[in-house]
């Protein structure tokens, strides 16, 4: 059997026994956590749709966020359930969510009666992982208009090609910077014409996709 088909067939035998049983259902609104950090976790959420954002904040008071990701399916705490460690980040929800909670117990016995299962959660954790690690990794090693940049690029295919910007300091936060510092370097794409501001300044918008690309491969070399 091929890895694909193993992975739905685990995810669906999630699915499936979320929807059979009937687990405490628990409502966040928007700005709650689902997860905070440094909190224990005693039971794995899931929600459908999932619509949170990740953050750390580390002693000295700076944060990094980790991105706002709306998701049709996504649990919560499966880390912390392994690891038996306190959540290294707060999840916030970012719209009125509905969490269900299940218990570690029933988890525990779900993946041991249940194989595929324990394949599809080993796959999952292992992609947050690298995706977690690479963003890190670009954080610390490459300058923070290198990082910029790049989020701009990748953000550019997705369905919409403007970049909102509800607060400056929320877009500094997901680079681990000042406000100040990431409205400097804002500026200098502004000034080397690669972005500009919309109409209602609430949006940047790219002016020269391949330029911007062209100074990412610079660094590749």
């Amino acid at each position: 059997m091929g890895k694909t088909l193993l992975l739905q067939q685990g995810y669906e035998i999630v699915r499936t026994f979320i929807a059979e049983e009937n687990f405490r259902r628990v409502s966040v609104g928007k700005g709650d956590y689902i997860v905070k950090q440094h909190r224990e976790v005693n039971e794995i959420y899931w929600a459908s749709p999932a619509h949170f954002a990740i953050v750390h904040t580390a002693g000295n008071g700076k944060r990094l966020s980790l991105g706002d990701y709306s998701l049709v399916d996504n649990l919560f705490g499966e880390f912390e359930y392994f690891s038996g460690e306190l959540s290294p980040f707060d999840m916030i929800a970012t719209a009125k969510t509905d969490l269900i909670a299940i218990p570690t117990q029933r988890f525990t016995e779900l993946l041991l009666r249940e194989s595929k299962v324990a394949f599809w959660l080993n796959h999952r954790i292992s992609s947050i992982y690298q995706h977690t690690m690479n963003i890190a990794l670009e954080r610390s090693l490459y300058p923070l208009k290198y990082n910029i940049i790049k989020d701009f690029v990748m953000r550019h295919v997705m369905p919409t090609q403007s970049i909102h910007h509800s607060y400056m300091y929320q877009e500094a936060e997901r680079f681990g910077c000042t406000e100040r510092a990431y409205a400097r370097i804002i500026r200098e794409l502004i000034d080397e014409e690669l972005i500009a501001k919309s109409h209602g300044k609430s949006t940047l918008i790219l002016l020269d996709v391949q330029r911007l690309q062209n100074y990412l491969d610079e660094y590749q070399r």
